[in-house]
């Protein structure tokens, strides 16, 4: 399960530094909209559109973008999030930003990258390589640092935070610590959660099948975006098997939260997705009883359990139980080729891989692992050509950005 770093990772690698106050957009999900400076007017944003001093960028509901600034450093924003391209004035050399609401996470992975950030109640003079920055409606701002130290002003007053402390600022009122930090929880939104739910195992009655055929028939296709995308807007679940698919999808941008809230407190399947986030966030599961063996989802989901406990070789065991109960289960294709290959059994690996394609197509975690494959047979022009498909289907999936990366520097391309 890849984190945003690895999107970090090859940012920092491939692209050269820029001379003004600068922003790329790296990639976008959903509805990302721009407008130029001096401008009220929004159009959508596209993948390596620059932004330059004043220019804005936000993002819809339910939508994620990814920025690369002139340091080398990375910014994920989350949904209903907006962000402003500031001039620099009295630091030449930190490139300075507002942010009028939202969540943003920050990762440099070199050394500490020195930057500015705004919002309507403070100003966070930052030296480090990794934070997270909220600001509510109403302008209360917290900035958590996690890999190394701000000074966080207002009219009021200032506070240094180092390494896992916490500043939070409320309007008209000066900056204050919080008490200790779970930075798990904090940026759970911006992490990669893998399709695990077989729709199959799920019942919908006749008029629910036909309001959600467009956004099942891409959830089959492997594309957990387009899936999303179709969901009807304004649609509220009506039983609980819809609860638990549109839980699922909104795992795939990073809604833990609303996820959670979401599905049922009991049954199968909605044990399993709570066992995936578990999982990832590397917390015991608590939520209802073990799940049973008569169910792909399920298997799967105990399949990235196991893995998370470093047993991967029950994890293997695991996917191939999925599959095996529902042997057009694309996800679970991809999981048994994922697995296979991580022990090099690189026939099976590509076998699993062919059926997972065929009947999931659309499927960026197969894809990109398709990508892989070619990579390790020595067709590095074919591997990027599948790494910037994946990254096509779905910006965030951290592995399409490392395999293309890695075929860059492969190629002697390390610009």
């Amino acid at each position: 399960m890849a984190t945003f770093s690895a999107i970090a990772w090859l940012a920092a690698a491939s692209t050269a530094v820029a001379r003004d106050n600068q922003v790329t957009v790296l990639e976008k999900s959903g509805k990302v909209e721009a407008a130029l400076a001096g401008t009220n007017v929004w159009a959508a944003a596209q993948t390596n559109q620059t932004l330059r001093i004043a220019d804005r960028i936000r993002t819809g509901e339910r939508s994620r973008a990814t920025l690369h600034l002139l340091d080398q450093s990375t910014l994920r924003m989350a949904e209903l999030t907006e962000f402003l391209v500031e001039p620099i004035e009295d630091l030449p050399d930190k490139p300075s930003f507002s942010l009028s609401k939202g969540l943003l996470y920050f990762f440099h992975r070199d050394k500490p990258a020195e930057v500015q950030f705004k919002t309507r109640t403070a100003t966070a003079a930052i030296r480090g390589t990794e934070f997270h920055l909220a600001v509510a409606e109403n302008g209360r701002t917290v900035l958590t640092m996690f890999d190394g130290e701000v000074e966080l002003t207002n009219a009021y007053g200032a506070i240094q935070l180092k390494n896992g402390e916490q500043g939070v600022v409320e309007p008209g009122q000066p900056p204050v610590k919080s008490p200790a930090i779970d930075a798990i929880n904090i940026i759970q939104w911006c992490l990669y959660y893998p399709g695990v739910l077989d729709v199959d195992e799920l019942r919908f009655d006749a008029s629910q099948q036909s309001a959600l055929q467009n956004s099942l028939d891409a959830y089959r296709s492997g594309d957990l975006l387009a899936a999303l995308a179709a969901y009807p807007e304004g649609r509220a679940p009506v039983s609980e098997s819809e609860k638990t698919y549109y839980a699922a999808l909104l795992l795939s941008v990073g809604k833990v939260d609303q996820a959670e809230t979401l599905l049922p407190t009991s049954g199968n399947l909605a044990y399993a997705l709570r066992e995936l986030i578990a999982a990832v966030k590397n917390v015991p599961n608590t939520n209802g009883p073990q799940t049973s063996a008569d169910s792909a989802t399920a298997a799967l989901a105990r399949s990235y359990r196991l893995q998370s406990k470093s047993r991967l070789p029950e994890a293997l065991q695991a996917a191939k139980q999925s599959v095996s109960l529902s042997p057009q289960f694309g996800f679970g294709w991809a999981r048994v080729a994922e697995l296979e290959f991580s022990f090099s059994h690189t026939k099976q690996a590509l076998a699993a891989l062919d059926k997972s394609l065929a009947l999931a197509p659309r499927n960026a975690q197969a894809v990109a692992l398709r990508g892989f494959a070619l990579a390790a047979q020595n067709h590095i022009r074919e591997a990027t050509a599948e790494f910037n498909r994946a990254i096509a289907l779905d910006g965030a999936l951290g592995n399409a950005w490392l395999g293309r990366g890695l075929c860059r520097i492969r190629r002697g391309d390390v610009s």
